[in-house]
């Protein structure tokens, strides 16, 4: 007589868990839908806010991704013939597009920086199809761009059906927003100035530069530098993680008062009298350098006119600029009625 109920009580009590099934199913699949469009999106934001940042130093150099060494070098000497501060004084422009230049060549003409900066243009994560993160957790690139975890003790690679949407944002985003390309990030670079007077500049030499954590470097300063030259030091900055960033060295020069820079020119003004410059004459000067040297003034020379010598310039490493002389003439203001008779009387005489 019992039998009949416990059964009845067995059927509904099926039934009721059949159905509780599929709702928690139908309810499963629904959430891994909605996390697969979420983590989706994310990643392509996190993909693209990296690409944003990545410099493209293909277009930088002006050619293209495929280019051989060769191209990569041929163009990065002729921007560097154009862009050198040398051909371009006072031109912060030029000088920027040069350092740019100088960090594209840099990274293109390494064949390992190549690699590794190619691989992160195509793909911040710097994973390809699949990716591990810091916790051990591996997660599988699927055919529709979302991502799904699985865990190593399996020889099985994750198929396209796999579904997992209880992954590890953490992990995910760990990895996209601290990490480029599976490398832990090197320590800070340092920004340091050298100050140096125009006669410093001129020699060069060695100076010990202090850092933030007392630590003393010594720097050599190129013959004839300019003000506002930076230079690099690799693995002198601070240190990280994935190790010492660079330092970073500013050379601020002092003006002088008697010569003007222009490039590896030097413009000085020399000061004649009126009858000097319609006659002629020669002056002895000094060079930056200490040098006496002869400067002749030809007749009929008109203020602001700009003499050159060849050679009397800024020395550095790659040749020497020119010494210009611009030249004032004095015209006395306070004469007496004995000078301005006398003259009076050469002009008349001379015909002027």
């Amino acid at each position: 007589m019992l039998k009949a109920p416990a059964n009845r009580v067995r059927t509904a009590l099926a039934s009721v868990v059949l159905q509780f099934r599929q709702d928690a199913g139908q309810i499963i699949r629904q959430y891994q839908a909605v996390f697969r469009r979420r983590l989706a999106s994310s990643v392509r934001e996190a993909e693209s806010a990296s690409m944003a940042k990545t410099k493209d130093y293909y277009k930088v150099l002006g050619v293209g991704e495929k280019a051989t060494s060769d191209e990569i070098k041929k163009a990065y000497r002729k921007l560097a013939r154009e862009l050198h501060p040398d051909k371009n004084p006072d031109d912060p422009k030029a000088e920027a597009r040069f350092k740019e230049v100088q960090e594209a060549n840099e990274v293109l003409s390494d064949s390992a920086k190549r690699r590794e900066y190619d691989a992160m243009r195509k793909n911040p994560f710097g994973a390809g199809p699949g990716f591990q993160t810091g916790t051990g957790s591996e997660f599988y690139q699927r055919p529709d761009g979302t991502y799904v975890r699985f865990e190593r003790g399996g020889s099985r690679r994750p198929s396209a059906d796999d579904e997992d949407p209880f992954g590890s944002f953490g992990d995910i985003f760990g990895r996209v927003f601290n990490q480029q390309g599976g490398r832990t990030r090197a320590g800070r670079d340092i920004e340091s100035t050298v100050q140096l007077s125009f006669e410093q500049s001129l020699e060069g030499g060695k100076r010990e530069v202090s850092l933030p954590d007392g630590e003393h470097v010594r720097i050599t300063i190129p013959k004839g530098v300019k003000n506002g030259f930076r230079v690099r030091l690799k693995g002198r900055g601070q240190q990280g993680a994935g190790g010492r960033g660079d330092l970073f060295v500013t050379f601020v020069v002092a003006p002088d008062a008697r010569f003007k820079r222009e490039g590896n020119d030097l413009v000085l003004t020399e000061t004649i009298s009126v009858f000097e410059a319609m006659l002629g004459t020669q002056h002895s000067l000094t060079t930056a350098y200490g040098k006496q040297i002869k400067l002749t003034i030809p007749p009929g020379t008109q203020p602001g006119d700009r003499l050159r010598i060849r050679g009397h310039g800024i020395a550095t490493d790659k040749g020497t600029g020119d010494l210009y002389v611009v030249i004032e003439i004095s015209i006395p203001k306070d004469l007496t009625d004995s000078q301005k008779k006398v003259l009076e009387e050469a002009a008349k005489k001379a015909g002027l």
